[in-house]
């Protein structure tokens, strides 16, 4: 049977993530929440053991583990066979490249640009990541039928927890800023870094709320457009659908993240603007 061994602790999980430059390795998804920080969409960070707990595999940094989003962590769940990278350490594979080609000239500058990750930044990441998560519960606890057991309270706390974290060690790395991570931050951006100097509870969930008007207007028009079989019930109706939620997304284009209508709008534009 195999030894029974501990998850990763925070700091593993902040090596894996730096090592990686906060990219999937399964997918090249970009894990760093500031650069994306109102698309709908965004993804947590997992450190993933290629050779699974269950399958007694070791929490080494080193030799067993990655940077994985949250969904192909779940998709890998304890398949150990389950290696395919198009990402490693932070760079392409040779599988990458025979897929895909050469990277993007954006993909390349953000690999470039997140190689000044440090391990403080995770702890950030992460603060940020369960404030999206509160905010997340804000804006659809209502529609679901169960609730779970952790409400947006729980998550600003395990935000606010992991900013005190981030507090704590950030003084001996230099500003996010200085390291060059962001350039020409953007409103939203603004808000999340503001996060960094919250002093309390309350303090970090009054500024995380900040964009919440925002994340709701992303999150009903996302949900709106790419899962129209949440609203209407035919397939038949699903394209006239789409096509009233693009429309509705234009006029309140200036209150969406503007990742956001694009994802809306190049999906449009694929499916009913003749080439």
């Amino acid at each position: 049977m195999p030894t029974a061994t501990k998850p990763f602790t925070d700091k593993q999980k902040a090596e894996i993530f730096v090592r990686d430059r906060a990219t999937c390795c399964f997918s090249g998804a970009n894990l760093w929440l500031l650069d994306a920080p109102m698309r709908h969409g965004w993804e947590s960070d997992w450190a993933d053991h290629i050779r699974p707990i269950s399958r007694g595999g070791k929490s080494d940094p080193n030799t067993n583990g990655v940077c994985a989003s949250a969904t192909f962590n779940v998709k890998k769940r304890n398949n150990s066979a389950d290696t395919t990278y198009l990402y490693l350490n932070g760079h392409p594979t040779p599988l990458s490249y025979e897929l895909y080609g050469p990277p993007p000239a954006a993909v390349v500058e953000r690999l470039q640009r997140l190689a000044n990750l440090k391990l403080p930044d995770w702890y950030f990441n992460r603060a940020i990541n369960w404030a999206l998560q509160a905010l997340n519960y804000k804006c659809w606890s209502k529609t679901w039928d169960e609730l779970p057991v952790r409400d947006d309270k729980y998550w600003f706390r395990a935000g606010y927890k992991k900013l005190v974290a981030f507090q704590d060690l950030a003084e001996s790395c230099g500003s996010i800023e200085e390291r060059g991570i962001i350039e020409s931050p953007t409103e939203a951006q603004r808000v999340l870094l503001a996060l960094r100097k919250a002093g309390s509870l309350s303090s970090f969930t009054k500024l995380a709320l900040e964009i919440y008007p925002t994340y709701k207007n992303d999150s009903t028009s996302w949900y709106e457009y790419f899962y129209p079989e949440c609203y209407v019930d035919s397939c038949d109706e699903f394209d006239s659908h789409r096509k009233k939620t693009y429309e509705k997304a234009k006029k309140i284009q200036d209150k969406l993240a503007v990742e956001t209508f694009r994802c809306i709008e190049s999906d449009y534009k694929i499916r009913y603007v003749p080439g």
